[in-house]
């Protein structure tokens, strides 16, 4: 069947709500709140509109026919607004015309940019495996573990945090964990989780296993550098180690398709929004608080093998510098303590992203046919 409508999907909705922190982007009003017909019922009346229409037709405003399908579903083509403000908007081409809109939506996107330092109410964020990221805060800790109560779900949703307590047993290693923006770190679950529902929230206690042997960073390190060719030492070294694993985006690399980091996913995702620098150090922790997956002769290790915790990420500007992207960074380093410095991370382009997967995805099948092939002649 044709598509007549270029509609945007589920993830790019989710994103605009969250990008215009579920504020209409004309009106100003909530479009999230509390339902009387349950205690636990939320009403929504947000809408992610299209800038430009998503067909033509009678009504169709501002539809541009040189777009193509991929920009008309784009983010970049869409505005979160009310219910009311949809429908003045789509009743009034010539006040609300395209550049008014895309002025309007950058506009209120840098007025829902997130204070650095975040109230208990508002909470930050807490990752429960590799498919749940959540606002909350962090209840307590003790002798029975710690506990989070979640308020609203990032990525995910409540299915998907009661299916993983389900089915905790059956998920990767690797994907049990949990990482807190409050605390600056996390690891691997020590089993599953308990959840109870408090109303609209969930509550959840844990316990950690023992974190992954730190390296201490006044030990020798040496590298050479990518730029000059000349050996590097100390936190020089450490430095072009973190910019390399922030760099090297998942599921480019065949030998390890499952390693790496997300960052420029997260980039071309939450560009300008005030997301980016949680969701930048959340991936962050997880480079230095969750074993890599490859099997070490030292035993269990991270990428960011000296960080303790990660207390601070700055995002002065989204610009990109030959492809590369500035942050402000301030860990605890072991056997340094608190550092403050600068990292300059290679941001992959979405074709780039895509065609580095389809090729690592080719050669690392490849390697495992020939491996097997290997196996059954020895068998």
């Amino acid at each position: 069947m044709t598509r007549i409508r270029d509609d945007f999907n589920q993830r790019t909705k989710n994103d605009l709500a969250l990008r215009a922190g579920y504020l209409c982007s004309y009106c100003k009003r909530s479009t999230v709140g509390p339902s009387d017909e349950r205690p636990d019922a939320v009403a929504m009346i947000g809408i992610a509109a299209h800038i430009c229409a998503a067909a033509p037709g009678p009504g169709a405003r501002r539809y541009d026919p040189n777009m193509t399908p991929e920009e008309r579903s784009h983010i970049d083509n869409g505005i979160w607004l009310c219910a009311s403000c949809s429908v003045l908007i789509d009743r009034d081409q010539e006040r609300f015309s395209v550049e008014v809109l895309r002025q309007m939506r950058r506009d209120h996107e840098a007025s829902c940019r997130l204070g650095d330092n975040g109230s208990e109410a508002e909470g930050d964020l807490v990752a429960i495996g590799s498919d749940i990221v959540a606002v909350g805060h962090i209840l307590g800790s003790g002798p029975a573990g710690m506990r989070v109560r979640l308020s609203h779900f990032v990525e995910g949703a409540s299915r998907d945090l009661l299916a993983l307590v389900h089915e905790f047993d059956r998920q990767l290693p690797e994907k049990r964990y949990i990482l807190m923006n409050e605390l600056g770190y996390g690891g691997l679950l020590d089993g599953a989780p308990n959840v109870e529902r408090m109303g609209s929230a969930y509550e959840v206690q844990f316990r950690l296993q023992q974190t992954a042997p730190r390296r201490d960073a006044t030990a020798e390190a040496v590298g050479m550098c990518a730029e000059t060719g000349r050996m590097i030492s100390g936190m020089d070294a450490y430095i072009q180690n973190f910019e390399r694993a922030l760099g090297m985006a998942r599921g480019t690399w065949f030998a390890r398709i499952r390693d790496g980091s997300d960052l420029s996913d997260l980039y071309w995702r939450y560009k300008d929004s005030p997301w980016f620098k949680r969701l930048a150090m959340m991936e962050m922790i997880r480079l230095s608080s969750i074993p890599s997956i490859k099997k070490c002769a030292h035993g269990p290790s991270t990428p960011f093998a000296c960080v303790n915790r990660v207390n601070r990420v700055e995002v002065p500007t989204f610009e990109l510098e030959g492809q590369r992207l500035n942050l402000r960074v301030e860990f605890d380093i072991e056997g340094l303590g608190p550092w403050s410095g600068e990292l300059s991370v290679f941001i992959s382009t979405p074709e780039q992203l895509a065609k580095g997967r389809a090729s690592a995805r080719i050669h690392h099948e490849n390697i495992q046919r020939i491996e097997a092939e290997s196996r059954n002649d020895l068998l």
